[in-house]
């Protein structure tokens, strides 16, 4: 039998040809297209032509001597004939019934039984060799006898046999998958080169299912001695697809080395075939192309490339960036190689890979982000530099929008960190790594600030309502004010926002003594603190920090040391920090009684200082202060007017839940009462209040009348804090006197309520009873008094006006009747050159004189004289005094 070449192998169906007895020759009678193996050169179709044609010849001599039976076969007999022709003495008899059998196909699968008998027993080889054949042509249908052509395969001693069983095998795909151990042993081990040849065949036929032969297929391909062997490995190879891409460096080394053009060509088909799995064989194709001596060789080499290439246009969205780069490079080679052959018939080839290229170009244009990435593989310098600033920055733009306080964090765990120093050849300048690292640019931006003043707020609102002055201020009845001389019935937020929205807001609070200044400057912390936008003193919130003492510090040390005790931290507020907070008005500083403190003090607040830290101040004072001649925004606090007393009275009693303790009759009886008491005049809101809490202690039972004058207003007011004494503790009296002595040593240098040295008031009031206890009363259990300065070492009165009539009447205990006294008093008086800014104590004197003068002697022109100072001409109706003490 002469060997089964490759594209007899492409053809499914084979017809046999021979004599009767001796010897039997199998050649290809059609050529079926096949995908791998059909573009063949026109050398191999005239081989393919004149094989054809001797077996037809062949085919007609071994039918002549035998016309009567092949007369039957054309004529279609019943199968059952052939099956018994199966079993005749006569080898011819069965070789054509066989033959007959072959050419019916599946629809002789009645025979399949018999054919198998005559496969594994039929003394003729040739009989065997067709009954193989026939099982072959059934398909699937055939299944029951692959383990007799498995055993052909493995024991026949006849090599036709052998390979027609592979041959069947192959015919039957992956119903014959338990053959593959025995067909690739036949690959690897028959001596029989046809045998090997079909065996490779019948492993491609099945395809993956056959994937364990890749490993022989590849040797096969590598070393087999039979160039048609190596032709059918390759094609086995290829009907693997991708499973077989192990092989690409063998088809590449056949395409390249081996000797047959049969091999070079089948080589070439198949890595076309793998598409861009096989893109390492594009040299090597291209040397084909340009110099193989076989024209079917250069034709399949040229069908590859442009395969290939459409695989490459096929997945250039999902190709890397550099994979799309050699993919255009590979392309703009073959398209070169193809143009230079000059063959009319690689046109078709010559255009698919031109459209491929213009495809991969298109889209390599189109990934700007990719070409950005090439860019900076080209410059890494360049591109490290860019990542650099570029990264940090955006780092910390992210977390200014998502953790700000992270921002900050980081910078100070930078801060201790050594700064980096450039090379002396760029000029060895210092950066912190902070600077490097662009952090110092966001650390304190208005989101970290912001985020910082939030964390702490809860204890910000706690500590500042905590503090007395606040506590003592928590009802806040609305007043008219002048606001930059524009007179505001009702004064709110919303007044202010547009002057703290600035860059820089200072805003001073004046009046006289008693007038709501530092309960309005308690009401702007509380605004300022406030959660709601459209009721707060800017769009961001601030920490109110309230200065009222003296300063023995610097005042940014001042207030860094109160903000720290306001919102409870137990750590020093860093320096770099509070200064930020100042400078962007996250922090509002309120100095108290500006007017009353000392120079030293005063001279610690220039807000026109380059230096000066707080961009956010409020100024309370009893004179309109200049403050440095600096831009700022004026509030004065109006009195109350006599037709406003009663509507300030109800809302002070309702804020306080007490109205309902009083009928409307008593309600208006004591209101008139008060309007008799001071006359024409319009009160202080601290007088209108002192008085409502004597309405309400007089209801309440704790105290036994109203008072029917100021100077008994004050007194009262002294009795009602004095009320749940002890009986170890001051009495009235005693907390009376005490408190005159002090308020008088707190005003007698300057006539203004300051402070006064302890130890001048210890010697004042030293009369050999307790002096420190009852000043401890005054200060814990009454909170009359307070102690100030860093040593601790000096007194002021916690209420100006009250400290002003409680100096009046230690004036009119003292000097009675003594004239000189009150003309040595009334001479000091004269050398002050403001009056203005004694002029509440004045006419708390004025005041005292009126009510108490005609019992304690004063002389008329006290008053008189006084009241020429104060403008006051018109006196305040002299009332009988109450037993007030």
């Amino acid at each position: 039998m002469e060997p089964l070449t490759t594209a007899a192998m492409s053809d499914d169906k084979l017809q046999p040809c021979g004599n009767n007895k001796t010897k039997r020759i199998y050649a290809i009678s059609s050529v079926v297209s096949n995908k791998t193996l059909t573009k063949m050169s026109k050398r191999t179709v005239k081989r393919l032509l004149t094989v054809s044609a001797v077996s037809f010849s062949c085919l007609w001599l071994s039918v002549m001597p035998m016309s009567k039976v092949w007369a039957q076969i054309s004529q279609d007999p019943e199968i059952s004939t052939y099956i018994q022709q199966l079993k005749d003495k006569d080898a011819n008899v069965r070789f054509n019934a066989a033959s007959a059998l072959w050419n019916m196909g599946g629809e002789a699968k009645a025979a399949i039984p018999s054919l198998i008998l005559a496969l594994q027993s039929d003394k003729d080889a040739n009989v065997r060799s067709t009954a193989a054949f026939a099982l072959g042509s059934m398909g699937g249908e055939a299944k029951a006898a692959i383990p007799s052509l498995i055993l052909a395969l493995q024991s026949d001693k006849d090599a036709n046999v052998r390979s027609t069983a592979a041959f069947a095998l192959g015919r039957m795909g992956g119903e014959a998958k338990a053959a593959i151990p025995s067909l690739i042993q036949a690959l690897q081990s028959d001596k029989d080169a046809n045998v090997r040849s079909t065996a490779a065949f019948a492993l491609g036929r099945m395809g993956g299912e056959a994937k364990a032969a890749i490993p022989s297929l590849i040797l096969a391909l590598q070393s087999d001695k039979d160039a048609n062997v190596r032709s059918t490995a390759a094609f086995a190879l290829g009907r693997m697809g991708g499973e077989a891409k192990a092989a690409i460096p063998s088809l590449i080394q056949a395409l390249q080395s081996d000797k047959d053009a049969n091999v070079r060509s089948t080589a070439a088909n198949v890595l076309g075939s793998m598409g861009g799995e096989a893109k390492a064989a594009i040299p090597s194709l291209i040397l084909a192309l340009q110099s193989d001596k076989d024209a079917n060789v250069r034709f399949n080499a040229a069908d590859a490339l442009a395969t290939i290439s459409a695989s490459f246009q096929d997945k250039a969205g999902t190709m890397a960036f550099a994979e799309l780069d050699k993919a255009i490079e590979d392309l703009e080679k073959v398209l070169k190689a193809l143009k230079d052959n000059k063959d009319k018939n690689l046109d078709t080839s010559i255009t698919s890979v031109n459209r491929s290229l213009d495809a991969l170009k298109t889209k390599r244009q189109s990934r700007l982000l990719d070409r950005t990435l090439e860019w900076m593989t080209k410059n890494p310098w360049v591109t490290g530099g860019l990542i650099y600033i570029i990264f940090f920055p955006s780092l910390w733009l992210i977390l200014l929008r998502v953790r700000p306080l992270w921002v900050l964090h980081v910078n100070n765990a930078l801060k201790p960190l050594s700064s980096f120093k450039l090379p002396d050849a760029l000029g060895g300048v210092a950066f912190p790594i902070r600077t490097l690292l662009f952090i110092e640019f966001f650390n304190y931006h208005p989101r970290v600030l912001d985020a910082w003043v939030e964390k702490r707020l809860t204890s910000a609102k706690e500590g500042f309502n905590k503090k007395k002055t606040v506590t003592e201020r928590s009802i806040f009845v609305p007043i008219p004010v002048v606001l930059d001389n524009n007179n505001l019935a009702q004064f709110t937020a919303t007044d202010l926002q547009l002057i703290f929205n600035q860059k820089r807001a200072t805003l001073l609070i004046w009046g006289e003594g008693g007038a709501g200044k530092t309960s309005l400057a308690c009401t702007l912390a509380q605004w300022a603190m406030n959660d709601n936008e459209s009721q707060r003193l800017s769009k961001h919130q601030m920490l109110p920090v309230l200065i009222e003492q003296e300063l023995d510090h610097p005042l940014k040390e001042t207030i860094g040391g109160q903000l720290q005790a306001l919102i409870s931290e137990t750590k020093t507020i860093d320096d770099e920090l509070l200064t930020n907070l100042l400078r962007q008005r996250r922090i509002l500083v309120i100095v108290d009684h500006f007017s009353e403190m000392s120079e030293a003090t005063r001279n610690k607040i220039h807000p026109a200082e380059k230096d000066f830290p707080v961009n956010a101040l409020i100024v309370t004072s009893r004179v309109e202060e200049k403050l440095n001649e600096v831009p700022k925004t004026t509030i004065q606090p109006l009195r109350v007017a006599g037709d406003r007393l009663s509507s300030f009275m109800e809302a002070y009693l309702t804020q306080r839940r007490k109205r309902d303790l009083f009928t409307d009759v008593e309600y208006f009886d004591a209101c008139h009462r008060l309007s008799l008491m001071v006359g024409q005049r319009n009160i202080t809101v601290l007088l209108a209040k002192l008085y409502a809490e004597q309405m309400i202690a007089t209801k309440e039972g704790t105290a036994s009348d109203l008072p029917e004058n100021i100077p008994d207003l004050m007194l009262a007011y002294l009795n009602e804090l004095n009320r749940d004494r002890l009986e170890t503790e001051p009495n009235n009296r005693t907390v009376q006197r005490d408190a005159k002595v002090i308020a008088w040593q707190c005003l007698k240098t300057t006539f203004r309520p300051t402070s006064a040295k302890l130890e001048d008031i210890l010697a004042a009031l030293d009369d050999g009873n307790k002096v420190e206890e009852r000043l401890q009363h005054l200060e814990k259990r009454l909170r009359l008094i307070q102690t100030i300065g860093a040593a601790q070492d000096k007194i002021r009165l916690a209420l100006d006006p009250l400290a002003e009539y409680l100096a009046g009447l230690y004036l009119i205990d003292s000097y009675g009747g003594d004239t000189a006294s009150w003309r040595g008093f009334l001479s000091q008086v004269n050398t002050i050159p403001d009056v203005e800014l004694i002029k509440g104590f004045l006419l708390a004197v004025q005041d005292c004189c009126l009510a108490l003068g005609n019992e304690a002697g004063v002389p008329d022109f006290v008053a008189d004289e006084l009241a020429l100072k104060t403008a006051l001409t018109t006196p305040a109706p002299t009332v009988l005094v109450g037993n007030s003490q």
